[in-house]
């Protein structure tokens, strides 16, 4: 498909997110036109034991294929590009990823009020700036799957990856 999958494996184990209180992994997807942007976002959350990236893709079309296969808890989802995003991307996705607990952020260079207010309006999380610090992205990513398994309930909850015990 021309997605560039990363070597990242998937471990059963739990850690602990504090004591005696178990932690599962938050498997993410990293959609991204720049390659570079990819690795460096990889890189940064593989440094968590509890964040598994389980692909990157290098635009929305490989992005919607992996996240439709992988059924990520989070998607980090870039709007801007050559590829021409458009907010209306992020209702797209959420279609992909319908029945299963999942949330959207949206990572962006640069902020633009309409294109927030549309992305969220169409189902993202979140809309942050890329250069955003790491402590903030891991609260971020663990809010969102937090919440998006709240919203599912526990009926859908029970036995999906990433989802209880996650809040920092």
């Amino acid at each position: 498909t021309g997605c560039e999958m990363q070597p990242y494996t998937h471990h059963e184990t739990q850690h602990t997110a504090g004591p005696g209180r178990p932690m599962n992994r938050i498997r993410v997807l990293i959609v991204d036109e720049h390659l570079a942007v990819r690795r460096a976002l990889a890189a940064r959350l593989q440094s968590f034991p509890h964040i598994e990236v389980v692909a990157t893709a290098r635009d929305f079309r490989e992005g919607l294929e992996q996240a439709q296969t992988l059924r990520p808890d989070v998607v980090l989802l870039e709007l801007k590009g050559a590829s021409s995003l458009q907010p209306d991307s992020v209702g797209e996705m959420n279609l992909a990823l319908s029945g299963h607990p999942a949330g959207i952020i949206v990572l962006t260079s640069y902020a633009d009020d309409a294109e927030r207010e549309a992305a969220l309006e169409a189902g993202a999380r979140r809309y942050l700036l890329k250069h955003i610090d790491t402590a903030r992205l891991l609260t971020e990513i663990e809010a969102v799957a937090a919440e998006a398994a709240d919203q599912a309930g526990p009926d859908v909850v029970d036995g999906v990856d990433g989802v209880d015990g996650v809040h920092a």
